[in-house]
């Protein structure tokens, strides 16, 4: 092929339609979470929503740390996973593409770009939502982000003086309220867009169309929902937020310096370079959402990574639209945004796959084992209780309490009442933790190395709760304890009931 050939081809590879591009990322993207897992906010999340449809109270029978929403999102795809035969994980990947080719289609259809750089647009805005989150795939913040382009992109219609339709602004507000609704804080990524807005017309029409009543109603229906069907949430489980989740942030100097902020202002940096100072509208009001969501999640101080995807996706987007411009450095921008890229998807790549603990499930316990984990890290025993097609008997997904109460408890400044009940609240994790065990009678119980064996002799309900349990294998910081009829190697034992 003659190299007037091969340009040929390539103009014509570029000038395919932006269905395909999406259509080829999606593709990719099931296939890479195919040869991954989901990380283990997502698999407690299915678990928990099985366990609800299956009739058990949620902040009761099961606690859940976050709002109601971040339940009921995965409740759609249970079900329909349970009425096609099909594993939940499977169902909620393919149906979480699906919504975000769909929210790409509608933001596509608001913005209407040149037909020129469409394919441009619709490739860069298939990554972020499709192959970037890699193992933050259908995370909260993925989804939630996913519900809220359409918001952000009509936001620049409103900058830029158009009128869009009715039913887009409708649209585009129910996703916004989604969003809102999974994560209050996400907020934050709207306002300073909508500011924009009203300071460029001097007036406050743009936050006066249907988009805004529209988010309103979902948000007033959900905080309705919430009330009236989840009311162990607002009196049990926020004030247990309020005592020991909330306080516990990570430090300063560790969120200033994490993905959530670092790669948002090297894009930023880059997006004036490539703009000589005066960015457009879109890859501006991109920056803006960005900030907005960074802002968000150095306000959670907690510093997953999932907490700062949503800052990440939209700063790429920020330079993906500048570079759209006519005329813009192409070869040199596109070479930073592609190493920018490949850094922010290996930053979310990083999740353990706990094969070893896996095997040794298997080969310890008996088919569908019951587990239950000792354990300050939430990732102990998700999703590898999913990965041996177990089941997880306790009602929270961790000594998450306990863990949480620690960074307190060790400040001497800790007032005496604050610190009673904050150790109250550690003395109950336990309690409910022993009770777990005599209750549901777990095949194996995962003992993590903090806080290990010497925690469990401390708290004699705990101590007695695993008297029936003993030692099995370590497998790294993880001891795997098994009930005494459950151990293969010892058939003989009786196992108390």
């Amino acid at each position: 092929m003659t190299a007037a050939n091969l340009s040929l081809a390539f103009r014509r590879f570029g000038a395919w339609s932006p269905a395909y591009w999406v259509g080829m990322l999606a593709l990719f993207a099931l296939a890479q979470q195919a040869a991954s897992s989901l990380n283990c906010d997502v698999s407690w999340l299915i678990t928990t929503a099985e366990r609800v449809l299956d009739g058990a109270k949620l902040y009761r029978d099961i606690e859940e740390v976050n709002p109601p929403a971040s339940v009921l999102i995965y409740m759609p795809f249970v079900a329909l996973a349970r009425e096609l035969g099909l594993h939940p994980e499977a169902v909620t990947v393919v149906m979480v593409a699906a919504l975000a080719v769909l929210s790409i289609y509608i933001s596509g259809r608001i913005f209407c770009p040149l037909p020129a750089t469409r394919w441009r647009l619709t490739a860069f805005a298939a990554f972020a939502l499709l192959v970037l989150p890699v193992d933050q795939f259908a995370q909260r913040e993925h989804i939630a982000l996913i519900a809220g382009l359409p918001m952000l992109t009509l936001l620049v219609t409103r900058i830029e003086e158009r009128a869009p339709g009715l039913h887009h602004a409708w649209t585009a507000g129910l996703g916004g309220g989604i969003m809102v609704a999974i994560k209050p804080h996400l907020l934050l990524a709207l306002l300073p867009v909508a500011g924009w807005a009203v300071v460029r017309q001097r007036s406050f029409r743009p936050v006066l169309g249907g988009e805004w009543i529209a988010l309103a109603l979902v948000c007033i229906g959900y905080t309705a929902i919430v009330w009236l069907a989840f009311p162990s949430y607002l009196d049990h489980m926020l004030p247990l937020l309020r005592l020991v989740y909330l306080p516990n942030r990570d430090s300063w100097m560790h969120l200033l310096t994490g993905s959530m902020v670092l790669i948002p202002a090297f894009a930023a940096a880059l997006t004036f370079r490539i703009a000589h100072g005066y960015p457009t509208v879109p890859a501006g009001a991109a920056l803006l959402a960005s900030c907005g969501f960074a802002v968000a999640g150095l306000i959670q101080g907690k510093g997953y990574l999932n907490h700062g995807y949503p800052a990440v996706a939209m700063a790429l987007l920020a330079i993906a639209l500048e570079l759209s411009r006519p005329g813009a450095a192409w070869r040199f921008g596109t070479l930073c945004w592609a190493l920018l890229a490949l850094a922010s998807t290996f930053s979310y790549a990083q999740v353990a796959q706990p094969y070893a603990l896996r095997d040794a499930v298997l080969r310890l316990g008996p088919p569908h084992p019951k587990l239950l984990g000792i354990s300050f890290d939430f990732a102990l025993g998700h999703p590898l209780t999913r990965w041996v097609a177990g089941r997880w008997v306790g009602r929270r997904g961790s000594l998450w309490v306990t863990g949480s109460s620690r960074q307190q408890l060790g400040d001497p400044s800790l007032a005496p009442a604050q610190r009673a009940a904050v150790a109250r609240a550690a003395g109950e994790d336990a309690a409910m933790l022993a009770d777990d065990i005599l209750r549901n009678q777990p095949d194996i119980v995962l003992v993590d190395a903090e806080p290990g064996s010497a925690w469990i002799a401390r708290h004699p309900g705990v101590r007695r709760a695993m008297q029936s349990y003993r030692p099995a294998t370590h497998i790294g910081a993880v001891t795997l304890w098994v009930r005494q009829c459950a151990d293969k190697q010892d058939v003989s034992r009786h196992c108390p009931q």
